[in-house]
This record gives C-alpha cells, structure tokens and sequence, in this order.
C-alpha cells in the first residue's frame, strides 16, 4: 500500500468508523504531512542545501609566473574540486555541484607566502 493509498484508506474508516474515526483522521493528516516532508528531503538533505548556500573561499593554483611572482590562474570549488579558470568563470556558486563561492579579489601573493 502506497502512502496514498493509506491516506484514502484513513479517510475512508474515519468517516465509517465511530469507535475510532477521530484516530484515522488524525493518521491521514499525519501522513499528508509525511508527504510534504518527503518532497522537500531528509534532514540530512536540508543541511546539506543549507550549508551550500553558505558561500566559501575557493582555492587557488597557480603554474607560473610574472614578474617574479606566481600567476594564480584557476580556482578551486572548496566542495567537489571542480577547477575553473580565474580570469573566465567568475560564478558565484560551482556548476558541478551548486557550493556558493566567494570570489572576493584579495592579494594571492600575501595570503600564499
């Protein structure tokens, strides 16, 4: 029996039923609520989203240099490793799996020595 078929059972006993009608009604509210639980995600899903939406420092790498110092040319999703190039995809969350990223400009050259 499906959840929905269970709800319309509920329903149904709860019309027909006068020892325990008020039971199956609040059985199928219970369950419509389930349902709605189910199409958003698990706990663990929402937790998930949640901290995606939180924006985080990529990493950098870098393979060479000018004037001395090294290039930083790819930045690096903090989430799934997913490497994009700094001077062309300036996203604000990964493609590949939705992390939000800042991309703050700071001085690669101080925070990397």
């Amino acid at each position: 029996m499906t959840e929905k078929e269970a709800i319309l059972h509920c329903e149904e006993r709860a019309k027909i039923c006068d020892k325990c009608g008020e039971e199956h009604a609040k059985l199928a509210q219970w369950l419509r609520e389930l349902l709605k639980y189910r199409a958003i995600g698990t706990v663990e899903e929402c937790r998930e989203a949640v901290e995606k939406q939180k924006p985080k420092k990529p990493d950098y790498e870098g393979d060479g240099y000018a004037d001395g110092h090294i290039v930083y040319d790819t930045w690096i999703c903090p989430c799934c490793g997913e490497r994009y190039e700094v001077d062309f995809d300036d996203y604000r969350h990964c493609s590949e799996c939705g992390q939000a990223i800042d991309l703050e400009v700071e001085d690669y050259e101080e925070t990397n020595e």
